[in-house]
């Protein structure tokens, strides 16, 4: 058995000192665990959901009756990923009152009320909930351990992004999250 030691270091893609619960754009990437595809699969363009991509994509509009302070822009839910906005509108009503230290911020162990890590992490568990009390999926993790983020820093970034999530199922062909995919199998 490996021991903690011996386990690869985990290196984190956030920005150092950033806080992920302020008032701003966020483009996030979920990945299913190994890449399998769940979800469904694209026809015509478009994902034809499957009952665990289903239950992916009502967990995803769910999230602003969690976090009130969260709009949902553009997203989709891909094959073995999904693809998605979230805008963080506001602060939370008591986060006026509180000055957060370097301490408060997101580590592990300790979450932050309404940052993007927070609710990727609630996205993940009620999928995967939702998932194993429908029957779909047993002791499996449906989800990749970690996630992609972007912050949005300006119009252009969010437009950019919001065509790559628009146009992402006409791409799948070419993409290199899909297993058949062309320019995945170059590179093999």
């Amino acid at each position: 058995m490996e021991s903690y030691k011996e386990k690869p270091s985990r290196h984190s893609v956030r920005l150092p000192g950033f806080d992920y619960s302020s008032v701003g754009m966020y483009f996030v990437t979920i990945c299913t665990a190994e890449r399998r595809c769940i979800f469904g699969q694209i026809q015509r363009n478009k994902t034809a959901l499957s009952p665990i991509g289903d239950i992916a994509r009502a967990c995803w509009i769910e999230i602003p009756r969690h976090f009130p302070n969260v709009r949902i822009e553009t997203y989709v839910v891909m094959p073995n990923h999904v693809h998605g906005i979230l805008t963080i509108h506001s602060k939370w009503p008591d986060a006026n009152t509180q000055s957060k230290t370097a301490a408060a911020k997101e580590s592990f162990g300790k979450p932050t009320r309404g940052s993007i890590p927070t609710i990727v992490r609630s996205f993940k568990a009620a999928a995967s909930k939702h998932a194993r009390e429908s029957g779909l999926i047993a002791g499996e993790s449906i989800w990749h351990r970690g996630y992609y983020e972007h912050v949005l820093r300006n119009t252009r970034e969010y437009v950019a992004a919001t065509n790559y999530i628009l146009l992402n199922p006409a791409r799948w062909a070419d993409d290199e999250d899909n297993p058949a995919s062309k320019s995945r199998a170059d590179k093999l």
